[in-house]
């Protein structure tokens, strides 16, 4: 990743499974320049679309550049917030949307445009004009809505696969299934020597099920490993939203509770 133009963060976690994902969207990426993740909140599309960044950086000798907007608050931001990703400083007396266009037109390289929902006017107003004068430039964003401008494909990212419950598989079965895996994984973090066995299999089916394959969810529930049995996580999923807050104290505040995720989305919907 250090051969090539890049401000990607350097990922402290294993990413767990989503290889068909991954495989369609880099084909969407072949067939036009403007590819958008949506879905549900949690559930997974910046790790996603960083992952695959990470897979075709060397298809865009100009680099791959990160933008992340969720902390922005006012549309006037977004523009300056792509040129500052891409080192592109202000000139006096010129727009720095001029200067930013100057800027990317001969290059090519790949926008990753993260958390584009609360301002998706503004993204999709700024992008279309990039993506109209500046040839080799593609962009990967994510937002809980498709931006609406030409030339956009759509791609809706699915939970992770969850086990049926009923009959329950097999131990080595339902270590296939990617929420299970996960939340082996996450748990594993804060309980090493944690297994799935006989004993616990079916509670830890149950919680991934029932989190409806959601990774944050299922790392907020595993994060719970430290002080809880899966079986004491299970019965208490009922008031999930009081139950999963233990995100990082450093992730954004959206992703640090199962409440901040369904309040993000909810805050972004109109009256009606």
């Amino acid at each position: 990743m250090e051969a090539y133009p890049n401000n990607l963060p350097i990922v402290l976690t294993s990413f767990i499974g989503r290889e068909r994902e991954m495989e369609e969207i880099k084909a969407l990426l072949k067939q036009g320049r403007l590819v958008t993740l949506t879905g549900t909140g949690g559930c997974g599309k910046t790790r996603l679309a960083l992952e695959v960044a990470m897979e075709v950086m060397e298809e865009f000798p100009d680099g791959v550049w990160l933008v992340e907007l969720a902390p922005l608050k006012e549309t006037e931001l977004v523009v300056q917030t792509v040129a500052l990703a891409l080192g592109v400083k202000e000139e006096a007396q010129r727009p720095l949307l001029e200067t930013l266009t100057d800027f990317l037109k001969p290059k090519k390289l790949l926008l990753l445009l993260d958390n584009c929902e609360h301002l998706v006017g503004a993204c999709a107003q700024l992008m279309e004009r990039l993506l109209q004068v500046c040839p080799n430039l593609w962009v990967l964003a994510t937002s809980r809505e498709g931006l609406r401008i030409a030339g956009e494909q759509i791609y809706r990212v699915p939970p992770l696969s969850v086990p049926n419950l009923t009959p329950l598989p097999s131990l080595g079965q339902l270590m296939q299934y990617e929420s299970v895996r996960l939340f082996v994984d996450r748990a594993r973090l804060v309980r090493p020597s944690f297994s799935v066995n006989d004993q616990n299999a079916s509670a830890v089916a149950e919680i991934c099920h029932r989190l409806d394959g959601i990774p944050l969810a299922i790392e907020l529930a595993a994060a719970l490993v430290r002080g809880l049995t899966v079986e004491q996580i299970l019965e208490r999923l009922s008031d999930r939203f009081r139950l999963l807050t233990a995100g990082p104290r450093t992730a954004l505040p959206k992703q640090q509770t199962l409440r901040a995720a369904i309040d993000w989305s909810y805050e972004l919907l109109s009256r009606a």
